[in-house]
């Protein structure tokens, strides 16, 4: 059986979800923040349900500004046709999720091939922070004045990383007010940025990590993310830490600084919305 979401449901959806956390992240950071009835918010999220008699055993999410997650263990394409049907004019963006699972729903959705902007497979990995020793660095929040750096900076990474667009400038701004990113300093020079896609009590999904071109390849980017984990398990208990890594090179960096590999996440971006039509 599957059905729409209550707000009753929250509860059980994310007692589900944990169980599944490494890639379920951008589930459980929506339905802490949105709940299940915001149509508002591009990340406010309908969730539907695959339950029988014990309870729920899969989730499919959609998010009002056009992107598609699930945890959905044992997806079957017969199944996925079923969320196709479901999705019939809904104005569709891309889908993250655990990469077998979103290559199903993928394959049963009306989309030409020739429309992604990206559709792969990237490398999964988790961190124990409690191992994590200070860096002895100087590790700063961003703040109004690094705004317009922020804009080149989330520019440059959107342009990398080939995933989900965003503006820019509303990327550095929603960066400075939730406090959730932060700046590597060297002296007065700012050379490298990390931040958070997604929390869920004491698990943390890394993101937005960039160094400029310029000052890549010593070690930066790892003494960021490091610095930030460690502040984030003393001041709030942070134990785990997950991210993906959008190439090779970023993955060797992960692995050199403690992440271990877990599987694969899949990011897959149209290069424009596209309406969804009933699926052949």
């Amino acid at each position: 059986m599957i059905r729409k979401a209550e707000a009753k449901d929250a509860p059980a959806i994310a007692a589900f979800l944990e169980a599944h956390i490494e890639t379920s992240m951008f589930l459980l950071g929506n339905l802490v923040a949105h709940g299940t009835d915001n149509r508002d918010h591009p990340h406010g999220t309908s969730y539907f349900l695959r339950e029988t008699g014990e309870g729920i055993n899969g989730v499919f999410g959609c998010t009002n500004g056009g992107f598609l997650m699930c945890q959905l263990p044992g997806l079957t394409p017969t199944e996925a046709q079923t969320y196709a049907h479901l999705l019939k004019g809904y104005t569709f963006q891309g889908m993250t999720g655990q990469s077998e699972q979103v290559k199903t729903i993928l394959d049963a959705l009306p989309i030409d091939p020739n429309m992604w902007s990206c559709n792969r497979a990237e490398p999964l990995y988790t961190l124990d922070v409690s191992l994590i020793l200070d860096q002895k660095v100087d590790l700063r929040p961003s703040t109004e004045a690094e705004i317009p750096m922020l804009v080149t900076w989330f520019e440059q990474y959107f342009q990398e990383t080939a995933g989900p667009q965003d503006n820019g400038l509303e990327r550095a701004l929603r960066a400075v007010q939730t406090g959730q990113h932060r700046i590597l300093w060297e002296g007065d020079t700012p050379v490298a940025m990390t931040g958070l896609n997604a929390r869920y009590k004491g698990t943390v999904q890394i993101g937005s990590v960039f160094v400029p071109t310029e000052l890549r390849g010593q070690g930066r980017a790892g003494q960021a993310i490091l610095a930030h984990l460690h502040e984030l398990h003393h001041s709030d208990g942070v134990a785990q830490a997950i991210l993906f890594a959008a190439s090779d090179k970023a993955a060797k960096a992960y692995e050199r600084i403690g992440f271990a590999y877990r599987g694969e996440y899949q990011v897959a971006v149209l290069a424009r919305p596209q309406m969804l039509d009933t699926p052949a």
